[in-house]
């Protein structure tokens, strides 16, 4: 996806300092929005897979313009998830991606996972499916 001008988004990502930054890197190398005024980011512990709800943050980012966004989490260990595998944390984020699909209806939906050092990232269908890029 190439984003048109003043194209703007949201990532929510884990804070976890293994893949914050690599994270980011991916959003912006799947979407086009590069530089530090394209998007908003929250990042908390779990990232994405933490939400089974909007926040406050995505919610405003929404409302002033974002219509592309990026639901994150990570497996090898998250700290906000203990004891939790990939498998789990990948179905935990891809379900809170689902529902968030319905909250906002006018923005392309990416989701990114990250695992043993790299984050893969796949357009989030409404159709019931993500696609690996």
């Amino acid at each position: 996806m190439t984003p048109e001008g003043d194209a703007l988004g949201f990532l929510q990502l884990c804070a976890d300092k293994r893949y914050h930054r690599k994270t980011m890197d991916a959003f912006e190398a799947a979407t086009a929005l590069t530089g530090p005024d394209r998007y908003w980011i929250e990042a908390t512990a779990g990232g994405a897979a933490a939400f089974a709800e909007p926040t406050l943050t995505a919610r405003y980012a929404y409302e002033n313009g974002a219509r592309i966004m990026g639901w994150a989490a990570h497996g090898d260990g998250c700290g906000g998830f203990p004891g939790r595998s990939d498998a789990d944390m990948q179905a935990m984020l891809e379900a809170a991606a689902r529902e968030l699909l319905a909250e906002f209806p006018d923005a392309d939906h990416w989701l990114l996972f990250g695992q043993g050092g790299r984050v893969e990232v796949s357009p989030l269908t409404r159709s019931g499916s993500s696609e690996r890029a």
